[in-house]
């Protein structure tokens, strides 16, 4: 028997009676037609993890009563925060599902020298949540308690003052680089990693030297050159094998 998992914010105890959310509602009983009393799972998002009943109320009202708690241990051991130019459409969503699902801790959307996406300030908060909820739905399929943040949209030049005035550990991807995975050093436990991915033209000459000024370190993943929506998610992997769980 299939059990659905939701995003449920806010603290659990057991047999509490929580009402779901209108679209909730509709997911389970419209969308995976679920009947009273069917077990669903949920997650507060700060690493508790429930199993309740469904108690359907209405044709449009349900609630769910809190059985038993958890706390799954299944985040990453490495602190990631991908740095990610912003790109196209669907190419950004992909990379937010990806990353979720290999562990990343934090992401950082920035605006880049060549970043062909513009978003006026009264758009940039609404694409954030939009973002925001794709990350809450990546955890519900992925399994995951913890949800990740997606930080205010930044430029690049406000992201690198953002970093202060001490060098910090990361890695940068750069065609031309003399450094792979392979030759870069474990840094120190829980440290934050910082992944920075340029948009699809790529991040320019002086970017990449701003970074490596800040302590970053350019690396290159083989002879082909990556997609931008496809090179965090592929360092992300690298790490989680070479560090991380997998």
């Amino acid at each position: 028997m299939r059990i659905p998992r939701l995003y449920l914010p806010g603290e659990y105890a057991p047999k509490q009676v929580i009402a779901l959310t209108k679209e909730q509602t509709h997911y389970v009983l419209t969308v995976l037609r679920l009947k009273n009393q069917h077990p669903v799972e949920v997650f507060n998002g700060n690493g508790l993890q429930a199993m309740g009943t469904l108690i359907v109320t209405g044709r449009r009202s349900a609630d769910l009563c809190i059985e038993s708690l958890s706390e799954p241990q299944v985040e990453s051991p490495l602190n990631t925060v991908l740095v990610q130019s912003i790109s196209r459409g669907d190419r950004m969503d992909y990379t937010l599902q990806k990353a979720v699902e290999l562990g990343v801790t934090r992401i950082q959307p920035i605006f880049s020298d060549r970043c062909e996406v513009k978003l006026s300030s009264d758009k940039l908060e609404k694409r954030r949540d939009q973002w925001q909820s794709i990350v809450i739905s990546a955890c519900e399929q992925s399994g995951r308690c913890l949800v990740p943040e997606i930080l205010p949209i930044l430029t690049y030049q406000a992201w690198l003052e953002s970093l202060g005035n001490e060098a910090v550990f990361g890695l940068t991807l750069d065609p031309y680089a003399q450094h792979n995975l392979n030759t870069v050093s474990q840094p120190e436990a829980s440290m934050p990693i910082h992944l920075l991915i340029g948009p699809e033209g790529g991040l320019t000459e002086q970017e990449v030297e701003q970074a490596t000024q800040k302590g970053l370190t350019p690396i290159r993943l083989g002879p082909r050159i990556l997609r931008t929506e496809t090179a965090g998610p592929t360092i992300l992997a690298g790490l989680q094998m070479l560090w991380g769980d997998l």
